[in-house]
């Protein structure tokens, strides 16, 4: 007795089900790249461009516009946009590295149905911690530089900073100089060499 697989399940709650063929269920791709839309003020209001992967096309663009955002596109202009060339500094020294160049860049404009207008620009950044984030960038190129080989032939310009500030309070009298001794909180007998208010 031969058994005969039908192709397709017969009933439609087949379809769903788990033990309906690979082909026939609903797949569902999640996106593995990264698209950034680049403020571009001097375009007109129906043009919007992008920075996407290398491997992307006109068609993926297309395509990623309309299922994802529902954004209907006339037509796409793509182009490669390749960096300048740089050079390597190993510890910080200018002309002494390898010569390399950047992985290009590339950019896409669009065409679109309906005008886009940008919103305006925020002036209050505070919300974003726009304060927090940028003394968080400066303490830690601050900390990476502590760290390097060439750090001790460097200035310490924070010290210098800081004792100058010191120095112009003495000078116009807004601050007492005091010894170390009183500025630590530490208490001295002077009247008699060698002997202090505590000893018997």
């Amino acid at each position: 007795m031969v058994r005969q697989f039908s192709k397709f399940p017969k009933k439609p709650a087949d379809w769903l089900s788990p033990s309906a063929p690979l082909s026939m269920r609903k797949q569902v791709y999640l996106p593995d790249f990264t698209i950034a839309l680049i403020r571009t003020p001097f375009l007109p209001p129906r043009y919007a461009s992008f920075y996407v992967p290398l491997s992307f096309n006109k068609l993926d663009m297309r395509d990623y516009m309309q299922r994802v955002y529902g954004v209907d596109v006339i037509s796409v202009r793509s182009y490669v946009e390749q960096q300048k060339v740089t050079r390597l500094r190993p510890q910080g020294k200018f002309g002494y590295g390898k010569i390399r160049r950047p992985m290009s860049k590339k950019k896409m404009t669009i065409e679109m149905t309906q005008p886009f207008v940008w919103p305006e620009a925020p002036k209050d950044m505070s919300d974003w911690e726009h304060n927090q984030f940028h003394a968080a960038e400066k303490y830690q190129s601050e900390i990476q530089d502590m760290h390097r080989p060439d750090a001790g032939t460097k200035v310490d310009t924070a010290s210098r900073e800081a004792y100058a500030e010191e120095a112009k309070k003495l000078l116009d009298g807004s601050k007492t100089w005091r010894p170390t001794w009183q500025a630590l909180g530490l208490s001295y007998d002077r009247t008699g060499l060698g002997k202090s208010s505590t000893s018997s």
